[in-house]
């Protein structure tokens, strides 16, 4: 059973401060991202000039790294979100499908094609559609999500394996229940957990791919303030002393997947029976000891 008390607190909150600088970018921010002030130009962070206080410090045409920052993280977490959820919404029902007739023409030739798509590098598979489909955001998020379909086809598919000879299927099966009945009512929410923890771990990832796309020129466009193409753009100054133009986005960036991924493995703890039995007995000792 899920226990929210258990969240991790530090990483809850700050993934909930990241959020909600996210939603409220245009409310947060002093400027908005492409606003360009040359007085300001590489001003180190918590500086004050004419046109006004830059807690991250500016880039060298003047731009608030703060405000490309929290327009950033809009984008990285609108890709992540985005993306799995194409990946969820393709791989699910494949799987669904696959798992419940293993024999069919249809299992046979979806699983073979998740082999061949897992057996290739994901960034490679999206560096090559990108340099086709072209840079923007809408294709980003599409190449992502396609990248990550055979994960949750082949994870529902081996769920479903073990829940189609159960009695409660077979029970349904007998009454004359239709197959799509069978596996969106009955299948389905008993299959549901395994994707939750993939989903969880999935974000973090499709944040940092879209950061690296864009980092190598091939992510959103170049006016679009992502967090890599910010990282990649304060690179070229990270050893001539503005060091801030890389390592704000940088940091904001770690903390952001670094949240998410210990979110998800307390998820992936509080949907594990094992782990569950393990942390009971943990407190029992700790209860008995003290």
């Amino acid at each position: 059973m899920v226990r929210f008390r258990d969240l991790p607190p530090a990483a809850s909150l700050i993934l909930a401060i990241l959020i909600l600088l996210a939603i409220f970018a245009p409310w947060v921010a002093p400027h908005p991202p492409e606003h360009q002030d040359l007085l300001a130009r590489l001003s180190p962070p918590l500086s004050r000039t004419p046109s006004g206080f830059y807690l991250l410090g500016a880039d060298d045409l003047g731009r608030d790294i703060f405000a490309n920052v929290v327009y950033g993280l809009r984008v990285s977490l609108l890709v992540g979100f985005a993306a799995v959820g194409i990946s969820v919404l393709i791989g699910t029902p494949i799987g669904l499908l696959a798992g419940y007739r293993p024999g069919s023409w249809f299992a046979h030739v979806t699983m073979r094609m998740a082999d061949i798509q897992l057996s290739l590098p994901a960034i490679l598979i999206a560096l090559a559609v990108l340099a086709v489909l072209g840079r923007g955001l809408a294709n980003v998020i599409f190449v992502i999500g396609i990248v990550g379909w055979a994960q949750y086809a082949r994870l529902v598919r081996a769920s479903v394996l073990t829940e189609r000879t159960k009695d409660y299927v077979v029970a349904a099966s007998g009454l004359g229940a239709s197959v799509p009945r069978i596996l969106a009512r009955h299948i389905l929410p008993n299959v549901v957990g395994p994707s939750l923890v993939q989903i969880a771990v999935d974000i973090p990832r499709a944040i940092e791919l879209e950061a690296t796309l864009s980092f190598l020129g091939l992510g959103v466009a170049v006016t679009t303030p992502s967090l890599g193409i910010r990282i990649a753009q304060g690179y070229q100054f990270l050893f001539s002393g503005a060091w801030w133009l890389a390592v704000m986005p940088g940091l904001a960036l770690v903390l952001l997947v670094l949240s998410i991924n210990l979110l998800g493995d307390w998820l992936r703890d509080s949907l594990d029976p094992v782990a569950q039995g393990v942390i009971r007995a943990q407190r029992q000792v700790s209860a008995e000891a003290v």
